[in-house]
């Protein structure tokens, strides 16, 4: 359903004024929180901006570089690095603030279009005071570019690449509105620079690009170009990473040299342990695992300095754990997956009762919101309607990534943010009329 500006002005202008005294007036409040580096980006990136390596420091001046983080980050963040060689907090609050602006705006303006303007404000201001998005905005960490990145990639999948009716079964090639070869261009190019932020997304596209095939309503040659065009894009991106990889730390390395740590994280016997020893708890006084064991037996593995080395270690040490301990991994990768969709989070140092509560009340009427929409419209969850989905792929798609590559890696809560916009609009579908 689109609108003119002239009718949705209006809607434009409260969320502007919402985000500036929710979002902005949040991330203020904790601007001493951005100071924190607790994935080393800022340190990348100081490096990268005052040696011209996308490394970490080693000596006055000197760099080595590094695989440990992907590059988007902390490349973007290294533009914004002062004349002294320091990162300070005013540049990532900023950044942070706008790409929180635009995730609440591309979620309204991808809810108004699928479901309806009531609804896409409901979406909005979900996301909007969403805990878990106004917390990790206060982070220099990845959650707030990659949850922004996944709305552009499913605002641009809604409105270019599934502009055509979906329910048109032409085959003509001659059809003139259909997805264009600049269109799949920019699709693979917004589906790289998530890859290029998180390797997890990686996987999601894999699932969208083939996808591609149902989006519009054109001929096997040009839907073949389409894909193809797109591919081009994504393999050309990842590849220029990987050979830079090859030759800065002579690895090919694709992703980051920190999945084996992220997976032996997940599966170690200090882990493996506390989940066959915890007794029952309420969902809002449950106590988290203290992984102080694991670190000192993950201290304990041989080091080399070489990262690429240290994390074929790691990969091996929880491949070791996973093989001798099998049902224990079944039973993990259940309980990673919960904990990844858990409305209400862990009981920790420092997090009183009263927050935790607000936090799982939020999150389960959002899933509530969910389950009572669906309820209404089941009717059209019959696979025969699969073509009126198409256009809510992405986020079907990216909910499905989040849980198989977390139910194996290392999960909480805060690692489905990209996908909380998403949940956000399915669940404003409750106040349309059936």
């Amino acid at each position: 359903m689109n609108i003119s500006f002239r009718r949705g002005w209006p809607c434009w202008l409260f969320l502007v004024i919402a985000v500036v005294v929710v979002r902005g007036g949040f991330i203020i409040a904790r601007s001493h929180a951005l100071s924190d580096d607790p994935d080393a980006y800022r340190v990348i990136a100081e490096t990268l901006s005052s040696t011209g390596v996308f490394g970490l420091p080693v000596g006055d001046g000197e760099a080595r570089p590094t695989a440990f983080r992907p590059p988007l980050y902390p490349w973007l963040l290294s533009w914004f690095v002062g004349a002294d060689g320091k990162l300070s907090n005013l540049p990532p609050a900023i950044l942070q603030f706008v790409l929180g602006g635009i995730a609440v705006g591309l979620t309204w303006d991808i809810a108004r279009r699928l479901i309806s303007v009531r609804a896409g404000l409901v979406a909005a201001m979900i996301v909007l005071v969403d805990p878990i998005l106004l917390w990790q905005s206060t982070l220099v960490m990845t959650e707030t570019i990659a949850t922004t990145l996944a709305m552009i990639v499913w605002w641009w999948w809604v409105v270019r690449v599934c502009r055509v009716s979906v329910s048109d079964t032409s085959d003509d090639c001659n059809v003139s509105k259909m997805p264009s070869y600049l269109n799949a261009g920019v699709m693979g190019g917004l589906l790289l620079l998530t890859i290029l932020c998180r390797p997890t997304f990686l996987v999601w596209s894999a699932m969208i690009v083939p996808a591609m095939w149902f989006a519009g309503p054109v001929c096997r040659i040009r839907r073949t170009a389409v894909i193809a065009a797109a591919l081009l894009v994504i393999v050309g991106g990842v590849n220029a990473w990987t050979l830079r990889n090859m030759t800065a730390i002579g690895h090919p390395v694709w992703g980051t040299t920190h999945g084996g740590y992220t997976l032996l994280l997940a599966n170690n016997d200090s882990f493996y342990d506390y989940l066959e020893q915890k007794p029952w708890q309420p969902l809002w006084h449950s106590e988290a695992w203290e992984p102080s064991e694991f670190f000192e037996e993950y201290q304990s593995l041989p080091h080399t300095g070489d990262e690429w080395a240290d994390d074929r270690v790691a990969y091996e040490a929880s491949k070791s754990v996973i093989s001798s301990r099998q049902e224990m991994f079944c039973y993990s990768c259940g309980v990673r997956m919960s904990r990844l969709w858990q409305p209400f989070p862990h009981a920790t140092v420092g997090r009183s009762t009263a927050s935790i509560l607000a936090v799982g009340l939020f999150h389960t009427t959002v899933y509530v919101f969910i389950l009572v929409a669906a309820w209404r419209y089941r009717d059209y969850l019959y696979p025969r309607h699969w073509r009126e989905w198409i256009r809510w792929w992405p986020a079907i798609a990216l909910v499905i990534t989040l849980s198989g590559v977390h139910a194996v890696y290392w999960s909480n809560p805060r690692m489905r943010s990209p996908a909380i916009p998403a949940l956000a609009i399915a669940a404003s579908a409750v106040v349309r009329r059936r």
